[in-house]
């Protein structure tokens, strides 16, 4: 394997904070959500006509102040995102990070784009698809992130040679996608809670079997991404009951729900923002895994 270069540690870097600068719209998004601040203006890309920089933020409030710091990060995401390209494009990086930064800035304007069109066509269905696509852009960082890492193709003695957990990686991270839209229709479009509490279970359990069976095996690369699944599923899953109790209460300990409470808004939000992160880690832990599986077939075929 060739020598990690300078210009892989500057491409990393500059992908990890990119990474992390997206969860202040991602937070505020779900925030604003939440809210039901996503009108709170009725032009875009101006603020009550004025410019997105122009617009005195600071001096407003309540939901105005909540949707104007949403568009303001966003377009910091842009700015990160575009740096990230240009270092990636000057400095020669591999092909495929290229490319590969240039598809999450397509993604970056598409996304801010949705959010545009959710604002002139006032549309909650444009809200839903609006934070969908979010969690794919902020997969697409995340996976930046890991492809650029010193870790990403350090050569391991052993290699993934099960059929189940070969299977579970291409199942899993489907399974939480899927619950992650079924939790986008319920905040946008009141309906399928049902189906996301059944999404939850599976999540779960699934999330059990990618722990179990990854620390079975002597492979520290499954073994951290795993464990990284772990955290964020129960992370999840303690948030997911702060929201149910939160908005139903819960008798038998004499809680009552208050809706529009505080608990009841950051428990929501961040119940989202995580749902994002247990995403993006299923597909780090299913590529990992992946990965190892066509390596194993290529060093057979010339071993």
């Amino acid at each position: 394997m060739a020598a990690r270069t300078k210009q892989d540690q500057r491409v990393h870097v500059l992908a990890v904070v990119t990474a992390l600068v997206s969860l202040a719209p991602i937070g505020l998004g779900s925030l604003v959500t939440t809210l039901g601040a996503g009108m709170a203006f009725p032009d875009w890309p101006t603020s009550d006509g004025q410019g997105m920089l122009a617009y005195p933020w600071l001096q407003s409030s309540g939901d105005k102040f909540v949707e104007h710091g949403h568009r303001l990060a966003g377009m910091l995401v842009g700015f990160c995102t575009v740096g990230l390209c240009m270092v990636a494009w000057l400095g020669k990086s591999s092909s495929g990070v290229r490319y590969a930064v240039v598809l999450v800035l397509a993604g970056v304007i598409v996304q801010g784009l949705l959010g545009g069109l959710r604002v002139r066509l006032d549309r909650q269905v444009v809200a839903f698809g609006h934070s969908v696509f979010g969690c794919l852009v902020f997969v697409s960082l995340w996976m930046v992130s890991s492809a650029t890492s010193r870790h990403w193709n350090q050569s391991e003695k052993d290699f993934v040679n099960s059929k189940f957990v070969w299977c579970l990686a291409w199942a899993y991270p489907i399974v939480v996608l899927t619950q992650y839209v079924f939790g986008g229709v319920i905040r946008h479009l009141g309906s399928m809670l049902h189906a996301h509490l059944a999404g939850a279970a599976l999540v779960f359990l699934f999330g059990c079997c990618v722990v179990i069976s990854s620390f079975r095996m002597n492979f520290p690369k499954v073994r951290s991404r795993a464990a990284l699944v772990g955290l964020a599923v129960f992370g999840q899953v303690l948030l997911g009951l702060g929201v149910w109790v939160t908005k139903f209460g819960f008798a038998p300990a004499g809680l009552v729900a208050v809706q529009h409470s505080m608990l009841q808004v950051v428990a929501r939000s961040l119940h989202t923002v995580v749902g994002m992160v247990v995403v993006a880690t299923a597909v780090s832990w299913a590529v990992t895994v992946l990965k190892s599986d066509r390596s194993a077939c290529r060093n057979l075929a010339t071993g």
